[in-house]
């Protein structure tokens, strides 16, 4: 009787709510009511800033210049709310409770103490990792979305073998192909794809046979992977204590 009712909140006007534009969709600039007016006139400013490529260390924890502004608990609630929104929608829209099984997952295995890797880092390589995020990231698909759709409909193989779980955790030396009927699609994908941002160092990628070998993740960059600052101590907190 009470159960709450889950609405469907379109995915431009959240990008309106969190003031970015979280995947990085071009079909925004093209919107002419007056509603997107400035929302578009503030990300066109942003993107002046960011055609020159400025890398963001997400390892790092971000102080204000300014400590009597956003330092109120409430401020810094929002703050962790909104990081954590960005969060899954940059990776095409993950639940909460995935997100919450992933730092479980962590703690459950003690990684922070049997490694000395940045806890940090830990987390990111758990959504880097992902079959539809590697997909994505080797402009593949031309969205998390296209990527995922790729798996679902069995087009992708991992060492030979179908697989249609975009969560798919892959591994170092892993072997990610395309099945060769719909190579057309890949191509197309790749024609369409924006310069920004390159593909991680970790995956080998063949474009002539559309291959892509998943090397060692040790070499992670997360300073220019991400177009804006993804707040990453202040999400762990936020699902680590809820």
């Amino acid at each position: 009787m009470f159960k709450k009712k889950n609405y469907y909140r379109p995915l431009y006007k959240q990008f309106v709510k969190l003031r970015e534009n979280v995947q990085e969709k071009q079909k925004l600039l093209k919107f002419k009511r007056l509603k997107w007016k400035k929302f578009i006139a503030q990300y066109r400013k942003k993107l002046r800033r960011y055609k020159k490529f400025r890398p963001y260390d997400q390892t790092q924890y971000l102080v204000s210049k300014f400590p009597n502004r956003g330092t109120s608990y409430k401020k810094r609630y929002r703050n962790s709310l909104s990081a954590a929104k960005k969060f899954r929608l940059f990776y095409g829209g993950l639940s909460k409770k995935y997100v919450k099984e992933q730092i479980r997952f962590l703690l459950k295995k003690n990684v922070k103490k049997k490694n000395s890797k940045n806890w940090n880092l830990l987390f990111l390589e758990r959504f880097e990792n992902r079959l539809d995020t590697v997909l994505y990231k080797s402009k593949f698909g031309s969205s998390l979305r296209n990527a995922r759709q790729l798996i679902l409909h069995g087009k992708v193989f991992v060492n030979n073998n179908l697989t249609r779980i975009p969560s798919y955790s892959v591994k170092q030396g892993d072997l990610i192909s395309i099945d060769p009927k719909y190579y057309f699609l890949i191509e197309k994908n790749l024609k369409t794809a924006r310069i920004w941002t390159i593909p991680p160092k970790y995956l080998t990628i063949n474009y002539k046979t559309l291959e892509i070998v998943v090397g060692n993740t040790n070499h992670l960059n997360s300073a220019v992977n991400f177009p804006f600052h993804l707040n990453l101590e202040r999400i762990i907190v936020n699902y680590y204590r809820h």
